[in-house]
């Protein structure tokens, strides 16, 4: 299906400066679905928005994970994009996931990646994009859609204005301090009396952890670098009960950890006489100014929250003794608030830099279970960026 839209610029016609050196004057846009013939120039947008915009992403975001992220992903994804004269000026994306919504299976889009070129802000572009996208996404059967956006940003008001969205929470952000003397000194800049302080408040820090104890005789922890059918129930059980979230099925797994380019994650299992019991998902970050262990993805059979916990105690062990300052973490999950028997805390969302909301829409049928925060499996393996 080929659909396109044409918008009249708000404010007649300006003169615009492109990245290239042209000079042109514009009177409107169209918004449209980018195909194969728009990808160069697609991904060139995107670098121009982020070197405007010094974007989360701007290192890592090359050629390889784009394609990666919206070509080979198991369902097709739909990008709109905004051209002008000049070329494109605008982009949003959107990935479709096989999903559970009350029970059953659903299709469901994240948008992410989205932006406009300077030149073009607050024109209306971002709000023709966001609508053209929605429609083509009703169209194609998507049931719900769901983002992040920063808490503080300004696209937040108007997803919720322009478009319907509604908040459903603010995503909570959990920290285990690992090395308390590392985080006085750097972030208090407590110098070597931080780093003293610290050593006399550890032992504190770690009878946090202590709560849970070590492993049992018959356990040990494997790093798995390919997902089976033992892996399955893990999943399966740990989503069990959660009204609303991502089909964590092998495949996603696989495409999500294992097969994104430079993704450097870590899967751990922790293992009983060869039956798997739990899992966690890690990889090392620059989070708060700090060498952090995100924990990415979690769960466990039925009735293993225990084995779980013990897990992630001994992975952040691990950490620690290899350089690690800060276990981080964030996610809507019941599980999430037995975290503080290994260590974990809640981060206060004024003292945490970038606050995500998590906003969603219903395509099909309205009904609470969509905007209740308790029906939710969320973890980062839902957000593009780590």
């Amino acid at each position: 299906m080929s659909e396109e839209r044409t918008v009249a610029r708000r404010g007649g016609s300006a003169r615009v400066a492109w990245g290239r050196g042209k000079v042109g004057v514009v009177t409107g846009f169209r918004v449209r679905e980018a195909g194969p013939a728009d990808y160069e120039a697609l991904r060139g947008c995107i670098d121009e928005v982020y070197r405007e915009t010094g974007a989360h992403k701007t290192q890592v975001f090359d050629r390889a994970l784009w394609e990666w992220q919206y070509l080979e992903n198991e369902l097709p994804s739909l990008i709109a994009v905004a051209e002008a004269e000049g070329g494109l000026c605008g982009y949003f994306h959107a990935l479709r996931f096989r999903m559970r919504f009350r029970g059953q299976p659903a299709m469901g889009a994240l948008l992410t990646d989205l932006g406009t070129l300077s030149a073009y802000r607050r024109q209306g572009v971002f709000r023709a994009m966001c609508g053209f996208l929605l429609e083509r996404l009703r169209a194609e059967g998507v049931d719900l859609i769901y983002l992040f956006p920063n808490a503080r940003g300004r696209s937040l008001p108007g997803f919720v204005r322009n478009h319907r969205f509604t908040v459903v929470a603010g995503i909570p952000v959990y920290v285990a301090p690992l090395d308390l003397g590392a985080l006085l000194a750097l972030h208090l800049r407590l110098g070597t009396p931080g780093r003293w302080l610290g050593w006399l408040l550890q032992p504190v820090v770690r009878a946090l952890r202590l709560r849970t104890p070590a492993l049992e005789p018959a356990e040990e922890i494997v790093l798995l670098d390919r997902l089976d059918a033992r892996f399955e129930p893990l999943v399966r059980d740990f989503a069990r009960g959660r009204a609303v979230g991502l089909e964590r099925n092998i495949r996603y797994l696989r495409w999500r950890f294992l097969e994104k380019p430079r993704g450097d994650y870590r899967v751990w299992a922790l293992a009983r006489r060869g039956q798997l019991s739990a899992y966690v998902v890690t990889r090392p970050a620059a989070l708060f100014d700090t060498r952090c262990t995100v924990f990415m993805d979690l769960g466990c059979a039925a009735g293993e929250d225990a084995a779980l916990r013990r897990l992630i105690r001994t992975r952040l062990e691990a950490d620690r003794r290899d350089g690690a300052v800060l276990g981080v973490t964030m996610g809507l999950h019941p599980h999430f608030g037995e975290l503080g028997k290994v260590g974990f805390v809640r981060v206060p969302e004024r003292f945490n830099p970038r606050p995500l909301n998590l906003i969603a829409q219903e395509l099909t049928e309205t009904g609470p279970e969509l905007f209740d925060p308790s029906a939710w499996h969320i973890t980062p393996a839902d957000w593009d960026v780590l």
